[in-house]
């Protein structure tokens, strides 16, 4: 192998880890990120380090947790001086290339990367029919004819299967039948209704307030729709979620076969992962924004189609807790670049190649500025901070004083996280044991002040809400 590689990273739009045909998965039919998990290895114990499009790719970008890049939901802004992955790499001898999606606020994208394709404007939320096709014509230009004798980083973001929000927008406006009522499938077409659809309703302040009351902050015009819905409109919404999945299978197919057929297969290796996953129905939840297992593990996998790596092939890793900060590293130890001393995060080459490397013991994962999960072998912990009455725009943790409710799922016996062990005797030590790994992790960021307008904004407004909450229940 090369002492500087090729490096590509696929990445693909709120894409939860199990839809994947190879995982085992019976909906939905993925033949080419398959061919990515047959010829590498894909790690199943993996998690986005927050629930939404900009943070987690914030953290992508840095291989910093959401609470210090300064993007902890969709309208932060990254901090000034944090240098992201294209800056490295183009300061290290790598050409850095873009295309598609990048959605990191705060960050130009043509001040770090050469883009190959992202429109005269960002590429927002939507619009997988138009932008995943030309973001693939335009990598299959730039496979054909790149003859630098410098190696090159190319990132292409995806957009799908993220249109399947605008598959939910379609029902804010007016009340669509279920499809046995249109007459467009029949009921043994549908996926089942997730295993989790009924609920555990000792949730926290937080996730009420965003997800689940009239008034909601988040999507509350989707929630009123779907309080409408029927069994068979949750199963169509799943099964029109695997369908947005095999297209940008399609997209992701072409530019692999376009790879094989180029000088580089060989020297490449690929990275494929997801920002963060989809709801889907578990919980009654749709799109993204929970700290429940489906909308923040995502599939993360290391591959190479020739054998120019020592990748361990068609393996699952069941094993090491991986996360959106790990991407960052790993590219840089694939390039021989040394890792920023402030990055949280820690390269996979080793664990791909078989080496023994010690590791961490659970993942940590934020949401919406104020709240925090906990995720080890045996338990998922899901907590909150309350927002401080002066708010000083530092993003919160660890403090004791400041938590609020607590959720804690048997990750053994309950997998589908419906049966709150909070107020079990026998269960107090694991909740204190994760509170203990939480507060050790969050001792270790390196937190700043937000100070750009927009989050401030969002800040104090969510904040008004949930102490209104916290006061009235309301």
């Amino acid at each position: 192998m090369n002492e500087h590689p090729n490096i590509l990273f696929i990445n693909t739009d709120q894409h939860s880890w199990d839809a994947i045909s190879a995982y085992g998965n019976p909906y939905l039919n993925t033949p080419n990120i398959d061919l990515l998990h047959q010829n590498g290895t894909s790690f199943t114990k993996s998690y986005c380090t927050d629930p939404v499009c900009a943070a987690a790719r914030s953290s992508w970008a840095t291989g910093l947790y959401t609470s210090e890049t300064g993007v902890p939901f969709n309208g932060g802004q990254l901090h000034t001086d944090i240098p992201d992955i294209g800056q490295i790499l183009r300061n290290n001898g790598y050409r850095a290339f873009h295309c598609g999606k990048w959605h990191v606020p705060g960050r130009n994208v043509r001040d770090s990367f050469e883009v190959l394709y992202y429109g005269n404007q960002q590429i927002g939320a939507g619009g997988a029919a138009y932008y995943d096709s030309a973001s693939t014509h335009a990598v299959a230009d730039f496979l054909t004819k790149y003859d630098s004798n410098e190696p090159f980083y190319l990132q292409i973001g995806y957009i799908d299967p993220h249109d399947v929000c605008e598959y939910l927008h379609n029902h804010e406006e007016k009340h669509i039948p279920n499809p046995l009522e249109q007459g467009i499938l029949t009921e043994d077409d549908l996926p089942p209704l997730p295993e989790n659809f009924n609920y555990d309703e000792r949730e926290t302040v937080l996730h009420r307030v965003c997800r689940r009351i009239d008034g909601a902050l988040i999507h509350d015009r989707i929630l009123q729709a779907v309080k409408n819905w029927d069994e068979f409109h949750w199963r169509y919404f799943k099964w029109n979620y695997y369908r947005f999945i095999e297209k940008v299978d399609a997209e992701i197919g072409r530019v692999l076969s376009i790879l094989k057929q180029t000088p580089f297969c060989e020297n490449t290796v690929i990275i494929f992962s997801a920002d963060h996953g989809e709801a889907c129905g578990s919980h009654q939840l749709f799109q993204k924004f929970a700290l429940y297992e489906e909308e923040i593990r995502v599939p993360f996998i290391i591959s190479c189609l020739g054998d120019g790596f020592q990748i361990k092939k068609n393996k699952l890793d069941d094993t090491h807790f991986v996360s959106g900060v790990d991407l960052f590293p790993t590219i840089c130890d694939y390039a021989s670049i040394d890792i920023p001393e402030i990055c949280q995060g820690m390269s996979l080459r080793p664990l791909v190649e078989g080496k023994d490397k010690p590791w961490r013991e659970y993942a940590y994962i934020e949401s919406n500025y104020w709240g925090r999960s906990i995720v080890t072998d045996d338990y998922k912990y899901i907590t909150e901070y309350k927002p401080r009455n002066i708010e000083d725009f530092l993003p919160p943790g660890p403090d004791s004083e400041r938590l609020g409710l607590v959720q804690l799922f048997d990750r053994h016996d309950d997998p589908w996280e419906t049966a709150n062990l909070v107020d079990s005797p026998e269960h107090q030590e694991a909740i204190n044991s994760c509170r203990d790994k939480l507060f050790q992790q969050e001792s270790r960021l390196n937190k700043q002040e937000i100070v750009h307008q927009n989050p401030m904004r969002t800040i104090t407004n969510w904040g008004n809400r949930l102490r209104e909450y916290w006061t009235h229940g309301k």
